[in-house]
């Protein structure tokens, strides 16, 4: 899943992290939403894309391959916010304690 190299000057786009939260409305009600867990820089490349139809309407869904410095904590249930769109995360890959990145396999343009 790595695949490219990278090393830190390649980190030159500004990625959001974030993970699912309740969040109260001004109604008192409560709803899923997002928080913030890390703001990092990440080397970033599309991998894979694919078209679907789905209630009548064509989506295009799009794989993009981030690569940051290690960060703890990570899982599947959090997203990407990269160049203004959601990226849900699909898999993370750890090559061991020695690497100092992660890469991070993510997919927009579906639902969580």
């Amino acid at each position: 899943m790595t695949g490219r190299k990278t090393g830190a000057g390649d980190l030159d786009q500004r990625i959001a992290i974030q993970r699912p939260d309740v969040v109260e409305d001004e109604g008192g009600g409560r709803s899923q939403g997002w928080t913030d867990f890390a703001w990092v820089w990440a080397d970033a490349w599309p991998v894979g894309g694919q078209e679907r139809a789905a209630a009548q309407q064509v989506e295009a869904a799009t794989m993009v391959r981030f690569k940051i410095r290690r960060l703890f904590g990570l899982d599947t249930t959090m997203r990407v916010i990269w160049q203004g769109k959601a990226h849900n995360i699909r898999a993370i890959a750890d090559a061991g304690r020695r690497e100092p990145f992660l890469t991070i396999d993510a997919e927009t343009g579906v639902a969580q």
